[in-house]
Order: structure tokens, then C-alpha cells, then sequence
């Protein structure tokens, strides 16, 4: 299918690599092939997703938006079976910072932001900071049970946005079929045309004659499921600055657990987008560009011109 009908390559930005040991995780840069930061994208999306968000920013830093694993163009391998955390997610980013050689601003959206987090968490020594759009937390009671012997499985069962996701239809006769599909629906309701397809330019790939997800359902639903992380241990290891933006409406960070991180972490900053819900990046890109940018300006002072 001709790239025009699908999604324009967009001159302010290109595609990149990082291969490895398992295969090649891939990703876009804009502003620069020395990145200030990294950006990882939501559960069942990909880099290119977030391609009109980011752009801009490409003018004032350098970013490195990434494919996780499972998702968009990113090859390595993709199983469910033993995915229990997003520890693979936070490992895989850890590799991919160790090659680039440098510190980095992490930013992430969702299941991108909670990764940032817990690579934070795990690895200080290789971020400057954090700007999170509504990360995935809930409460430490629930990542106890969690660790209970056979608890993803039971999750991919009885948890309603698992089961959701693993009932996703899997592909498309044609791109163009995908778009009229989705187009103004559950979670792409706030997405712009050119949103839509960006994300489905590298969200569907050809196979069997057909426009297959990339990020199958079945693994959408065992990353939803898979909860033996710890990012209320990462907050307490995590470097500031450290900002969230959270949505008012169906929050993934819900009330009363930001008063409880307060409590634990004075430092950090967090805001709440009224009337905006969990697709914040989409539904307010002014919001969230305003708060990378925020962000950016403390962690990368140099690059913005601000005096030391």
C-alpha cells in the first residue's frame, strides 16, 4: 500500500534502531540523533502514536520516542507466557540507555510512564528525570496480591480491561479498513485524523493478506494483567525532578493515592488536567507538551539556554 494512503513520513523526524542480543528495538528521533530524552508510549500503542505530540519539542531538544517490546516495530520477542511485570519493559530501556552512553530526561505515557518510573527506580544513575502522563499506580495492597501464584493468569480472566483487550479485533482487510474501523471509537475517540494513522502506520503490519495488529491482542491483555512491579519502591529511588500529569476522569493514578506519594515525596509535582481523561496526550497535547517541556527546561538547562 503507497505511504501517502497510509501516513505520510514526517520530515521532522526518522526512524532509528538499537539492536541487540534478542533482536532490534525500534524507535523514532526527532531534533537530533543524541537524545535529551526518551519517550515510551501506552499499552497496544507505539511510538509513532504520539509522532504529532512530540514533533515540536523536536525544535527545542532532542527525543528518542521507543517501541517497547511487543508493540509497533520493535522485534524482540513478544511471549506471554511467564510476563508477569513490566520489569521486561524497564530491562529492555535499561539496555537500550546503556548503548546510547548518556543520561537522559525519561517521559512516558501509561504503561510508558510506570516503565520510566521503575527504570528510574532501578537505574538513577542513568536519568536526569522523570515527566510521567498518567502512569499506571494503584495501591501496594494490590501489588501484594499480585504476587500471589497464578495471579496474571487469574488477571487475564476475571480483569475487565484484560478481557477487553484479548477480544480486540486482530486485523483488517486494508489500512484504510482499519481506519474507518476505529476511527472516533473507545480510545481513539480524541484522536485527530492524522493521530489515527500515525498510529496505525506502524500499528498494523501485512500478514496472511491481511492488516494484523502489532501489538497482538493476547499480549495487550497480558500486559494489563501483568502487575509484579514495584513503583512505589522505584518513587522513594527515583532522581527528581519528577512531575506527573494526571487526568480528572478515569484516572490511572486515582485519588487518594497522589496525597499518599505526597506524603512519602514532597518534591514531586503533580497537576491534574480538569475534564480530560486517561488518553491525555491526545485529548490535551497542549497540557502535556507544556509539562514535558517544563520538565525539559529543569533537566536539559543547556540545550534550552537557561543559565545554570
Amino acid at each position: 500500500m503507497a505511504a501517502e494512503v497510509m501516513s505520510p513520513e514526517d520530515a521532522r523526524w526518522r526512524r532509528t534502531s538499537i539492536a541487540g542480543p534478542e533482536g532490534v528495538v525500534a524507535g523514532l528521533t526527532f531534533g537530533g540523533d543524541e537524545p535529551d530524552a526518551v519517550f515510551l508510549h501506552a499499552t497496544g500503542f507505539n511510538a509513532r502514536a504520539y509522532a504529532q505530540l512530540l514533533a515540536p519539542l523536536g525544535e527545542r531538544a532532542a527525543l528518542l520516542a521507543l517501541d517497547l517490546r511487543g508493540h509497533g516495530r520493535t522485534t524482540l520477542p513478544a511471549a506471554t507466557f511467564g510476563y508477569a511485570s513490566w520489569n521486561r519493559h524497564r530491562d529492555d530501556v535499561i539496555a537500550v540507555l546503556l548503548q546510547l552512553g548518556r543520561k537522559v530526561t525519561l517521559i512516558g505515557h501509561s504503561l510508558g510512564a510506570t516503565t520510566a518510573l521503575l527504570v528510574a527506580g532501578a537505574r538513577p544513575d542513568l536519568v536526569r528525570g522523570l515527566c510521567l502522563i498518567e502512569p499506571v499506580i494503584v495501591p501496594p495492597s494490590l501489588y501484594a496480591l499480585a504476587a500471589a501464584p497464578g495471579s496474571p493468569l487469574a488477571a487475564r480472566r476475571f480483569f475487565g480491561i484484560a478481557r477487553g483487550a484479548a477480544r480486540r479485533r486482530p486485523d483488517f482487510e486494508s489500512f484504510e479498513a482499519a481506519v474507518e474501523a476505529l476511527r472516533g471509537r473507545g480510545v481513539f475517540k480524541s484522536f485527530s485524523e492524522e493521530a489515527l494513522r500515525d498510529y496505525l502506520a506502524d500499528g498494523l503490519a501485512a500478514r496472511n493478506g491481511r492488516m494484523a495488529l502489532t501489538c497482538r491482542p493476547a499480549y495487550e491483555a497480558a500486559t494489563f494483567s501483568a502487575l509484579r512491579h514495584d513503583p512505589w519502591g522505584a518513587f522513594k529511588r527515583a532522581p527528581a525532578p519528577i512531575f506527573i500529569l494526571r487526568a480528572e476522569r478515569g484516572s490511572t493514578f486515582p485519588a487518594p493515592l497522589p496525597q499518599r506519594l505526597l506524603r512519602k515525596r514532597p518534591d514531586i509535582r503533580i497537576a491534574t488536567v480538569e475534564g480530560a481523561g486517561h488518553m491525555l496526550p491526545f485529548e490535551r497535547p497542549d497540557r502535556v507538551r507544556a509539562a514535558i517541556e517544563s520538565t525539559l527546561v529543569i533537566t536539559t538547562r543547556a540545550r534550552y539556554g537557561v543559565a545554570e
